[in-house]
């Protein structure tokens, strides 16, 4: 079961790359905001808790889908090419077995019980 969904995210980090690619959105820029969405682990100087909530906020898909839908549909560019950046760094995160965080600390995630 581990190795599929590991499958899946590979397969949607492809995806949203060709994604990417065919928007000709610039590679530089991806680069640059592909770890951007880790800046939210600061919320764990104030506290697990915060923490969490604070990194999960960002890594989840339903924060990027909301950016790509709203980039998209209200022709907001980079809404949409930041969405795709961090809708990727999720992928990959997912990928290498980084899941959303509990509250007990940094290293519990959704994924280690699988």
């Amino acid at each position: 079961m581990k190795n599929l969904l590991k499958l899946e995210q590979l397969a949607i980090l492809i995806v949203t790359l060709i994604i990417y690619y065919k928007l000709d959105y610039s590679w530089f820029l991806f680069a640059i905001l592909f770890l951007a969405p880790d800046i939210f682990m600061l919320g764990y100087l104030f506290g697990n808790k915060i923490g969490a909530i604070s990194y999960n906020f960002i890594h989840n898909y339903f924060t990027t889908i909301s950016l790509i839908l709203i980039g998209y549909f209200l022709h907001i560019e980079w809404c949409l090419m930041i969405g795709l950046i961090f809708f990727a760094h999720i992928a990959l995160d997912r990928f290498l077995g980084f899941g959303l965080k509990k509250y007990d600390g940094f290293k519990s995630t959704h994924l280690d019980n699988l």
